[in-house]
């Protein structure tokens, strides 16, 4: 179930990182033209790359914690805080690529 959970927040990064840099080539943006874009969606459109690091991050501490602690606190902690970090990562590409419209 971990990895299950670890492999949702990959995909949603990929195809959130993909969307909110096609909806922006799509509306004409260069380089030298970012102010007339929301700073959000060309930040994420940049920068957002960087939240490849959050499902590997919660798929080593899930890992750590059910291997440490073998409980099913642990496991359940843990399937919680994976979809929170899922619906996080929805909600900013979601968000991010809605401020373009």
């Amino acid at each position: 179930m971990i990895l299950t959970i670890g492999l949702t927040q990959f995909v949603f990064v990929s195809l959130g990182l993909l969307t909110v840099n096609v909806l922006l080539k799509a509306g004409g943006f260069a380089q030298n033209v970012e102010a007339t874009f929301p700073a959000f969606s060309v930040w994420m459109a940049r920068d957002g790359a960087w939240l490849f690091i959050l499902p590997m991050l919660w798929v080593a501490a899930a890992l750590f914690c059910e291997q440490a602690i073998r409980g099913t606190l642990a496991e359940k902690l843990a399937r919680a805080t994976g979809v929170i970090v899922s619906a996080a990562i929805f909600a900013a590409y979601f968000y991010a690529a809605f401020l373009l419209f």
